[in-house]
């Protein structure tokens, strides 16, 4: 496997390109059938997890931080709001204070998974 086909694998998947375009450029550059340039891919992405994972990483955390911010946000809000006595009202859920409880949920949904999203990034990252 050439040094630089494994550059530009690695580069490719760090970028979020389509893996099948990336099998087919790769089965070009290095005269492979299909069957052999998917086999490539896929070894790379396994050996070089780690560093994929670093050129990924800046939309990944972005998207992560955004989400958890966007979370508290909508908690919070939402639960003074309550304590306050605004009631939301959601046409599909007639019960008073329901629309309430579920943007509540929704918003400690978001912190939830964006820390489950930036714990998985740190430890893809760290090669841990």
């Amino acid at each position: 496997m050439s040094e630089e086909i494994t550059e530009y694998i690695v580069r490719e998947l760090g970028r979020h390109r389509k893996e099948n375009n990336i099998i087919f450029a790769v089965a070009k550059r290095a005269n492979l059938d299909w069957g052999q340039a998917k086999e490539l891919v896929e070894e790379v992405k396994i050996t070089q997890s780690a560093r994929i994972a670093r050129r990924q990483s800046p939309l990944l955390l972005v998207l992560g931080i955004g989400t958890m911010i966007g979370g508290v946000v909508l908690s919070v809000s939402v639960a003074f709001g309550t304590l306050s006595g605004v009631i939301i009202f959601l046409p599909a859920l007639p019960i008073p204070y329901l629309g309430n409880a579920v943007l509540f949920l929704t918003g400690l949904a978001m912190i939830a998974g964006a820390a489950w999203g930036l714990g998985r990034l740190v430890l893809d990252v760290t090669g841990s």
